[in-house]
């Protein structure tokens, strides 16, 4: 499979080529999806089709950022130390939770090998779901900060790209069982959201009548 290096800004593209080139992602084409690489910490995951990576990005070595007309995937890479811990990251979880003005979040168990995960999803202000995970690598001093802002009906999506993240020198994403790579559309979004509003409110006047 053919790999080629994607700038996000197109504008001035010659000007940052020599920039860009030797930072941050590349990704490869495959059916319904693209394989994104962090070469610099061989990192790889899969996500689908038509994400950018805004050109502000790559003036950080350990951040990055992947851009969908309907969803949003940020990345940041720390360095484990003494308080890399379940119950500190739950908590840090939880902080960031609470910087974004979540609400209804719970917290996931989601099996990423190689890494031990750390996940909680919950609602944004503006109605769209947000998950946030924390990846602590296995072999290296690696932990991934990965929040996604998805709409409602693309928590198989996000929660396949999550399991995607491979930390390896080969730079290929882990294998899942059944890929999950389509992602909602807004229109379909509203739609989904507007039905999930009526079972409630035909439940609760159940509720009311017994």
């Amino acid at each position: 499979m053919k790999t080629k290096k994607f700038i996000l800004s197109m504008m001035n593209f010659k000007k940052h080529l020599a920039i860009a080139a030797a930072l941050l992602l590349s990704l490869a084409v495959t059916t319904q999806a693209k394989i994104y690489t962090w070469d610099k910490y061989n990192i790889a995951f899969e996500a689908p089709e038509g994400g950018q990576v805004p050109f502000s990005f790559f003036q950080d070595p350990n951040s990055a950022q992947v851009e969908w007309d309907e969803m949003v995937m940020t990345l940041q890479r720390y360095i484990k130390n003494e308080n890399t811990n379940k119950k500190n990251l739950n908590e840090r979880l939880k902080s960031r939770a609470l910087g974004f003005n979540m609400y209804d979040t719970k917290l996931l168990e989601i099996k990423v090998k190689g890494f031990k995960c750390y996940s909680l999803e919950g609602t944004m202000p503006d109605g769209t779901r947000c998950l946030i995970n924390y990846l602590v690598s296995d072999k290296t001093s690696t932990v991934l900060e990965v929040v996604i802002n998805y709409l409602l009906g693309n928590q198989e999506v996000v929660e396949d790209i999550i399991k995607s993240f491979s930390e390896n020198n080969n730079q290929k994403p882990n294998e899942r069982e059944k890929p999950k790579q389509k992602i909602q559309k807004k229109e379909d979004a509203e739609k989904q959201e507007q039905e999930l509003k009526r079972e409630k409110r035909r439940k609760n006047e159940k509720t009311y009548e017994c």
